[in-house]
């Protein structure tokens, strides 16, 4: 492919294509006609093997001549064979044909086709031989990606003209164009192919017209099929422009196709032109996405225009506005006028008209929808620009006539949600237009824009209305689950249409529906009515500023809730209703916080709603929690309030129980600590007694003990979540007091005797769930998040636990069940010591006394962390060798991240521990660059990168690791070359090239290039496929990089070489 533009190629004469005897052709004939029998449908074990021996006969060398041999063969299914071995072999076994025999394939194609498509072929007849005509025109299309272009001139026209040429031979006249022939040398003067069909004259009989018929449609299937192919090729870039280059000049031919079949012939039924008409339209679609210039373009925007509201044209005209050259808003004269003046003219509005009083929209609503929506997307601005024109408000206005199309969104109609993403798209365009920046009262533009949102907002209001009125029984709305959750999608969003109202409406939108929400309560309105109010207030919190004091105080005062909080429960309207305002609740949390008096009057509403339906109790226990988390500093002073509920805790549902107990624990922590001590007992102790329960219980009843035991954890794990401090300093606890104060009164009040013994009760509860486990996921998953939570919070709580004697209590558990769960947790205890640092190590002047105890602290982190190390390197050595690794990918990943934590946080423990311990780690981790788990050779690899960059200069340990470097460092390098090159998912190339960038770090040039050569010389390595010069390559680029980015690019070639994927469409379009 190196003289692709060698124009003086001349393709060789006198060589003959592959021959098979035709014994051999009727044996494949055979098998293939023994697959496609019926009989052989119900017995899939002789289906799977024939079509395994076809694959094999395919994949042999032999296999070209079956392209002419299978060709006129009576039964399609035995030429679809042959023309799909025709473009396997062109797309995967290109170099098993001859060089000099790569230009006989064109014409042997050309043959088959014009013979497969002959009118005169009886075989051109069969229903099925439509498919083999397409699989030749794909293999015609793969093979103009391998063959030089002089031996294929003209492509696109070349098979055009066959195709034209085929159906005049099939009438008593001559083509009526000179040099019809295809591959004509030198310049072509042929015009369009339509002028070929002259030949037949407009009145040559019904048989001509439907040849003609089918010959427009071959035409354009062979122009779609063709750029498509090129499409899906993934071409380089350079190759990519030489096609292009190669192709140009047909472009006007295949334009000229797709234009003569949408204007149609007048000759030919109505069917038969409209069968065309989309058909070319699906063909301009696929050239428009491969990339038209704007001649092209202009040509093929009139036709389409025509053919409007033709769904086919719609969509095509949509990849013009989103795909072409024209996209971004150019060729707004071409484009956006045209199409505006045909929306808001007789033709768009007869359409539109048509359809009024229809709940499902037709075809051509819905692709005349997604048209606006794509020419908003493209022409915003100059819309917006033009807001006050005559044109354009109408143009608008039909985009709300579909925005509030009659019918349940998403389940009666679908047309109105292809409009909703127009309207943050106005949103923004207005708000970046300078003819927006000036002030709202005075501009005329305002104006228009705000009585256009302000019509949206109350179309909107009147679709995310729950059908019926009142409660009428049954399910809700009279909807099924299905069309429940269909709808409530659409009202979601719709929720995003409401927002980008907001900024253009600003308060006056908020007022005007605070104001309807309490006219409806006040008049007793259908409760349908009051939820779509308060669901459009609801999603306008993203917008509404915290500081917002006019229209939420009467939402949340005894105007609206108040109100609402007297109504009674009246069935499943009523209890949808109450849903809606505990989620308006929670979407406004943070501006309580501001306003504190309204937080009262709030939780009374949330409280009773915590034992309504399930739904709504679940979604009142996350709004008391968020709201207790936000504003636990103002709520201390209802502590007692608080007390109260805990005492009402049992009547909830176990995951509403966790919530509430970490909305109670998060107003404990804002406490004084010393205050904390006796609410936090009284939290705790009972969970802790249930759990011990529990544990007990699990060995007689675990069926019934489990879900305790799991919800009892649960509860624990609440606990220690609320009382730990939060980090965003929207939150308010840290607001007034000193860090550094506040950690001293903690570590007082963790000194306290009924503390030490609440967190060794803690420490006990811990160990007995541990203990007891048997597998269970869902025990696993309660375990996880217990201990993440006690060793998580970023400064010492009452109650956090230590990480050290965990980690110790989960490589107990681990050597009695290794499973990943242990590994894991073994891997984020690990990073968690240290993690915070003890308020003795922040001090820089430390007294002597002082000074002991950091000491005796950090010698028995260490001593703890290498005991843990020693025992669990024994687990994983006897759990994953062998076949253990590929069998158990997810305890090697936990396995190998637990190591990366000990080399990322104590690389000296690790490398100080006995030399049969360090070379197990050195072993299993070399074991995981070989296996073929991405994971897990992910992990591996991670694991060395961290023992690589923690022990080189200044790392103290450096000259204990460069002996073992000096023995393991060959060995790893070869590894991660084998897993790049040829054993491992390319994939993972990346994370080996950040380990062969480690490697070069740390390692000496001259030794890595010892190694290099030892390595990459051995016959066969990584892969026969990988040549002495792609070896050489790699090596000098190795040793001449620094870079990850240039290790990834190295390898990544490498790889493509050693694998076979050099030059190949694959190996392009997934590239690293």
């Amino acid at each position: 492919m190196d003289n692709l533009e060698d124009e003086d190629l001349v393709p060789p004469t006198n060589l003959s294509f592959p021959v098979l005897p035709p014994s051999d052709i009727q044996q494949v004939a055979q098998t293939i006609l023994h697959l496609f029998d019926p009989s052989t449908s119900s017995n899939p074990g002789l289906a799977k093997h024939l079509q395994q021996e076809l694959q094999q006969i395919q994949g042999r060398t032999e296999a070209w001549g079956l392209i002419a041999g299978l060709a006129g063969h009576d039964d399609p299914n035995v030429r679809f064979f042959g023309a799909h071995t025709a473009q396997v072999k062109i797309s995967r076994d290109w170099e098993s044909l001859p060089e000099e025999l790569r230009p006989s394939l064109l014409p042997l194609l050309m043959n088959t086709l014009g013979t497969a498509i002959s009118p005169a072929n009886q075989q051109s007849y069969q229903s099925a031989n439509a498919v083999v005509v397409r699989k030749l025109f794909g293999s015609l299309a793969s093979l103009l990606l391998r063959l030089p272009f002089p031996y294929f001139l003209h492509p696109l026209l070349t098979v055009l003209q066959t195709i034209y040429s085929s159906a005049a031979s099939a009438t008593a006249l001559p083509p009526s164009l000179p040099s019809s022939g295809y591959n004509t040398p030198g310049g072509f003067s042929v015009p369009g192919p339509s002028h070929s069909l002259a030949a037949f004259g407009s009145d040559g009989g019904e048989a001509e017209g439907r040849i003609r018929h089918k010959t427009r449609l071959l035409a354009l299937e062979w122009c779609a099929i063709c750029v498509e192919e090129i499409g899906r090729a993934g071409l380089s870039e350079q190759k990519r422009n030489a096609l292009r280059r190669h192709i140009e000049s047909d472009l006007s031919v295949v334009v000229s196709t797709i234009t003569d079949a949408m204007n149609g012939d007048a000759s030919t039924g109505q069917q038969e032109r409209l069968k065309e008409a989309e058909a070319a339209c699906k063909c301009a679609e696929s050239w428009i996405d491969y990339g038209l210039g704007p001649d092209e373009l202009n040509a093929l925007l009139p036709a389409l225009y025509n053919l409007l509201p033709l769904p086919a044209a719609s969509s095509a005209l949509v990849e013009v506005l989103s795909e072409s050259l024209f996209k971004f808003g150019k060729g707004t004269k071409v484009l956006t006028e045209p199409l505006l003046a045909w929306v808001i003219g007789p033709a768009g509005q007869s359409l539109i008209g048509s359809a009024d009083g229809e709940t499902e929209p037709s075809e051509e609503i819905i692709g005349f929808a997604k048209l606006l929506t794509a020419l908003v997307e493209h022409s915003s601005e100059w819309l917006v620009a033009r807001i006050k024109q005559n044109d354009v408000q109408a143009f608008l206005g039909v985009i709300l006539r579909l925005t509030g199309w009659q019918g349940i969104g998403s389940v009666e109609e679908n047309v109105s949600e292809l409009t909703l993403a127009i309207y943050p798209l106005l949103q923004e365009a207005i708000m970046d237009s300078d003819l927006f920046q000036a002030p709202h009262e005075n501009s005329p533009d305002w104006a228009v824009a705000k009585q256009f949102f302000r019509e949206l907002v109350q179309v909107t209001r009147r679709k995310v209305r729950w059908p019926g009125d009142g409660d009428e029984g049954g399910s809700l709305g009279g909807l099924d689950k299905e069309d429940r959750e269909a709808f409530d999608t659409w009202r979601r969003d719709a929720g995003e249409v409401i927002v980008g109202a907001y900024y253009i409406l600003r308060d006056e939108m908020l007022e005007s529906l605070t104001q309807t929400a309490a006219q409806q309560i006040q008049a007793g309105a259908p409760w349908q009515d009051i939820e779509a109010t308060l669901h459009c207030i609801r999603y306008s919190s993203e917008a509404v500023p915290l500081g917002e004091e006019k229209s939420l105080p009467v939402l949340f005062g005894e105007q609206v809730l108040g109100l609402l909080s007297q109504r009674p429960p009246r069935g499943k309207g009523e209890e949808r209703l109450r849903l809606t305002v505990v989620c308006l609740i929670q979407a406004y949390e943070e501006w309580f916080k501001f306003h504190p008096a309204h937080l009262l009057p709030v939780l009374s509403y949330l409280v009773p709603s915590l034992t309504s339906s399930t739904t709504i109790s679940r979604s009142a226990a996350d709004a008391l929690k968020a709201l207790c988390d936000m504003c636990r500093k103002k709520l201390v002073e209802h502590i007692g309030a608080f007390s109260e509920l805990h005492g009402k805790i049992g009547d909830l549902g176990a995951e509403e129980q966790s919530k509430v107990i970490q909305a109670i624990t998060s107003v404990i922590q804002a406490l004084q600590p010393g205050d904390a001590i006796g609410p936090v007992e009284g939290i705790l102790n009972p969970i802790i007694d249930r759990i011990n329960q529990a544990v007990s219980a699990v060995q007689q009843d675990p069926v019934n003990a489990q879900p305790v035991l799991i919800q009892s954890a649960a509860a624990l794990t609440a606990c220690f979540k609320g009382l730990a401090p939060s980090d965003d300093d929207m939150f308010d606890t840290a607001d007034e007091e000193d860090d550094k104060e506040k950690e001293e009164r903690v570590k007082i009040a963790r000194e306290d005797q009924r503390m030490i013994l609440l967190r060794t009760r803690v420490e006990g509860a811990v160990s007995g769930v541990v203990q007891v486990w048997n597998g269970d996921a869902e025990i696993a998953d309660a375990i996880s998040s217990l201990l993440k939570h006690a060793t998580l919070s970023s400064s010492e709580t009452l109650i956090s636990l230590s990480p050290l004697p965990l980690l110790t209590l989960v490589c107990l558990a681990c050597e009695r069940a290794p499973s990943a769960l242990w590994m894991s947790l073994a891997s984020t205890l690990t990073l968690r010591i240290n993690s915070p640092p003890s308020p003795l190590t922040k001090k820089k002047d430390k007294t002597p006394e002082e000074q002991q105890i950091a000491e005796r602290e950090d010698l028995e982190r260490w001593n703890i962390v290498a005991d843990v190390a020693s025992r669990l390197v024994v687990v994983a050595g006897n759990f994953l060798s062998g076949d253990g690794m590929s069998n158990n990918p997810d305890v090697a990943e936990g396995w190998f991240k637990f190591c990366s934590a000990l080399a990322s946080r104590f690389p000296g423990v690790l490398l100080r521990l006995p030399t049969p311990v360090v070379e197990a780690y050195m072993s299993l981790g070399l074991m995981g660059l070989v296996t073929q788990e991405r994971f897990s050779l992910k992990s591996a690899s991670e694991f060395f990168v961290a023992v690589l960059a923690n022990t080189r200069y200044p790392s103290p340990v450096e000259p204990i690791a460069d002996p073992l470097f000096a023995h393991f460092g060959p060995l790893i390098l070869r590894a991660l070359i084998l897993s790049a090159g040829s054993e491992g998912p390319r994939s993972v190339i990346p994370n080996m090239a950040e380990l062969l960038a480690g490697l070069i770090a740390r390692i000496s040039p001259s030794l890595m290039a010892s190694w290099l050569q030892g390595v990459l010389m051995q016959d066969g390595f990584p892969d026969p496929r990988a040549t002495i010069d792609a070896k050489k390559k790699l090596k000098e680029h190795i040793l001449r990089s620094r870079t990850t980015r240039k290790m990834r690019e190295a390898l990544h070639e490498f790889a493509l070489v050693a694998r076979g994927l050099d030059g190949t469409t694959y190996g392009n379009a997934t590239a690293i």
